[in-house]
């Protein structure tokens, strides 16, 4: 159930005064440009973002399995630095291609496994894709989204608003405790699986409920090593026709209840410690869970952690908020395709 988690505890008192976030897709596929001619190599345009951003996390889906490696270039005061990592995937069972790359750290930033953590704000980026094959191109992706976060923008920061009644969802449970190989592990892919099963016995595709093992060994990443990677997690559920996903940040609980009031759980990166009532994170206490519904007071969740019979656990709001702050608000959410999501009312998306 434990992840360990890429955050820095220090900065959560700022972020949560003045942290800003975006979620936005990449529409402009066909503005990829081939590096070289033959190569398999492809590059974006450059792009001024709409907040001046510490992180990036970009997560992507594939209309079928191939491999796939992404590189980000981010322009800090007018300068373009180096190009970071941000993982090699495969959909394919083997493991031999999809990893994370370990190592990458300077005194311009470092890749924390999945996310670009920068020491200074950058206002720009551009991304180059590398496909195994020569013969694909970007229009192999279904989905391209970055997601934003900024400790202090500069720009006027999103803004809470009172949570009203929110319906709760009734999410398939799951537990990892079923199984012995995962039940300190695998709190991500079990979380993933509940959500997929959800939309599973929504839309009618039973082979979307699928069994926790065959999704942990999917996102599995020997590169971290284990199962959280959140951006594969993501690229995993996104790779099953028909559904997309994408690893982002979102701007606060208003996000979250208009994602829940429209039909949509989430999956949330928390600290266990602090969600149980701890003061702050613990070591390697990083976990997913599945929400499913909000009120004033509390939050109703699906809890991988223990067993199946008390997976559906409710926690007070002010512990929730404080616990999904550690990984600055991230989530994987996962919608069918042709569905729209709901306005976000902090403008994040």
């Amino acid at each position: 159930m434990w992840l360990q988690f890429r955050w820095c505890w220090g900065l959560l008192g700022a972020m949560l005064a003045c942290a800003d976030v975006r979620w936005i897709q990449v529409t402009e596929l066909s503005r990829f440009e081939r590096e070289a001619a033959g190569s398999s190599n492809w590059i974006s345009p450059e792009w001024k973002t709409s907040i001046p951003f510490r992180e990036l996390l970009v997560s992507w889906n594939l209309r079928s399995e191939s491999d796939l490696e992404i590189e980000a270039q981010v322009q800090t005061s007018g300068q373009w630095g180096r190009w970071w990592h941000l993982g090699r995937w495969s959909a394919s069972p083997s493991t031999t291609r999809r990893t994370s790359v370990r190592g990458q750290r300077d005194a311009t930033g470092q890749v924390d496994t999945d996310t670009l953590v920068l020491p200074a704000q950058a206002d720009a980026l551009r991304l180059r894709i590398r496909f195994s094959n020569p013969s694909h191109t970007p229009a192999l992706l279904k989905r391209l989204d970055l997601a934003l976060w900024s400790p202090d923008s500069g720009f006027t920061s999103n803004s809470e608003t009172a949570i009203g009644f929110t319906r709760t969802l009734e999410v398939p449970k799951k537990s990892q405790a079923d199984y012995p190989e995962g039940v300190t592990q695998w709190c991500s892919p079990t979380s993933l699986a509940m959500l997929m099963a959800h939309w599973g016995q929504q839309s009618g595709r039973a082979e979307w409920d699928m069994d926790v093992r065959l999704v942990a060994a999917g996102v599995h990443d020997p590169g971290w090593p284990g199962t959280g990677n959140w951006v594969f997690n993501a690229a995993y559920a996104g790779s099953r026709p028909g559904l997309q996903a994408a690893a982002v940040r979102l701007g606060g609980l208003s996000d979250l209840a208009a994602l829940l009031d429209s039909g949509i759980p989430v999956a949330a990166s928390v600290s266990y410690a602090v969600l149980k009532g701890g003061p702050k994170p613990e070591k390697g206490d990083g976990h997913l869970i599945v929400v499913c519904g909000l009120s004033q007071e509390t939050v109703t969740v699906n809890d991988p952690g223990v067993r199946l019979s008390r997976v559906r656990r409710e926690f007070p709001i002010s512990g929730f908020r404080a616990a999904w702050a550690a990984s600055h608000q991230t989530v994987y959410v996962v919608w069918p395709e042709g569905r729209t999501l709901p306005a976000s009312p902090l403008k994040t998306w």
